[in-house]
């Protein structure tokens, strides 16, 4: 059987932390408490009056990386809404105005980059970044400096995920001959394959594992983690016929 263990929202959990945004933090502690009385992008569909809970999610992934009003305007998923790019400006503005620590964060970011051309994650990784002539003008990618300090930060924790995941199994292997491969890994997933009869096992060690993600950051690089961490774990018999585990 293949079990699909998904990092919930792994990118909005890395921006909150990265930002301490105190909006975002409450909106996503209320979800975890109760998903079916709170929805992020639900919430933000009817207060930016988008059409639908689909584009107000994208919208915010890209929000999130600096995507400007124009693109929007010139996306066919989205100019089938407005091609108008105040319209789209005026959004993102909102988001901005919503998540102020996220866009202050945006601008610090941007300006230490363009004073040093790096940025040093909490973690430690640094991230160099380099100009790009564009419309004639060499510049830092502002969509590259918002991305990469949290796409690494991510990474990181992944990295963490996965390797505790092993010892975690193979300590279970020792000591009651478990069944369990890992077999893939690709950015936010992991995915094993076990007979049937160990799935709530398997998914038990990797709710425990998210809920100890806070101790082995601490552990690792010192740093406090604030920021709950879940996972969605799916199973099947193939990637294809995959099933929430609940």
């Amino acid at each position: 059987m293949i079990i699909n263990v998904d990092v919930k929202s792994l990118e909005w959990c890395t921006y909150l932390f990265l930002s301490q945004d105190p909006v975002g933090i409450e909106e996503w502690n209320a979800v975890l408490t109760d998903p079916t009385k709170h929805d992020i992008h639900t919430s933000n569909q009817i207060a930016f009056d988008l059409p639908s809970r689909l584009i107000a999610k994208i919208f915010l992934f890209r929000w999130i990386y600096r995507g400007p009003a124009h693109a929007y305007a010139y996306d066919p998923d989205f100019n089938c809404i407005s091609k108008n790019v105040k319209f789209w400006q005026d959004v993102i503005d909102k988001y901005n105005q919503k998540y102020y620590n996220i866009y202050q964060k945006h601008l610090e970011y941007i300006n230490t980059v363009n004073h040093t051309g790096h940025l040093v994650s909490p973690f430690g990784r640094v991230h160099e970044y380099e100009m790009r002539k564009q419309q004639g003008v060499w510049s830092y990618s502002e969509s590259d400096i918002t991305n990469h300090i949290n796409q690494g930060l991510g990474a990181d924790l992944l990295a963490i995920i996965r390797v505790i995941a092993h010892q975690r199994v193979n300590v279970l292997k020792k000591k009651t001959n478990l069944v369990c491969d890992f077999i893939s890994t690709v950015h936010d997933s992991i995915v094993l394959d076990t007979p049937k009869e160990n799935l709530n096992i398997v998914a038990s060690l990797f709710e425990q594992l998210f809920r100890d993600i806070p101790s082995y950051v601490e552990r690792f690089f010192g740093v406090s983690w604030n920021i709950p961490m879940r996972c969605e774990i799916l199973y099947g018999p193939n990637m294809a016929d995959l099933q929430e585990y609940k």
